[in-house]
């Protein structure tokens, strides 16, 4: 009997001890969502350079510099017709992105000598702005769960719709 005293005892005081814990233990897993870039419209193969921002300042200098921002998560992958689609896990948030399409592996966006992309090109939600590229404000997007982003690449000044 003493023994199942004590062990009830133990119990009692271990258990709240154990759920405080588990309370203090941050949501890795729960604050994150994929995001599901599909690339359409690809004329041929090369490396795609993405670019994924936080906040105005990340994403002005990746589509003016070309830069790596400290706010923004970069990455390069080989891609093809058959394999155009990216998937990232993202925490919850804002974002918005650049990408472009690398075709003879030089690591840049070729331009022409007005500045005008040679090379296949998109934002995030498919925007443009007008004879520049667009703000933050323009090409952002929520994740608060599965996200996907069908992105319609173009080379040279957009069409205006």
């Amino acid at each position: 009997m003493k023994k199942l005293v004590s062990d009830y005892r133990r119990f009692f005081w271990v258990t709240p001890l154990v759920l405080s814990c588990l309370v203090l233990v941050p949501k890795s897993n729960a604050e994150e969502a994929n995001l599901k870039i599909n690339i359409l419209n690809l004329k041929k193969p090369g490396f795609l350079y993405l670019s994924i921002c936080k906040d105005e300042t990340g994403f002005r200098g990746t589509v003016e510099n070309e830069s790596v921002e400290e706010s923004c998560i970069a990455s390069v992958k080989e891609i093809n017709l058959q394999n155009s689609e990216i998937n990232s896990m993202l925490p919850h948030g804002e974002y918005a992105f650049t990408l472009y399409v690398d075709f003879n592996g030089n690591q840049k966006l070729d331009k022409n000598f007005l500045g005008i992309p040679k090379e296949q090109y998109g934002f995030s939600n498919n925007v443009m702005g007008r004879m520049s590229p667009p703000t933050f404000d323009q090409a952002k997007f929520a994740i608060a769960g599965p996200t996907t982003q069908n992105i319609k690449l173009r080379i040279g000044i957009p069409e205006q719709n």
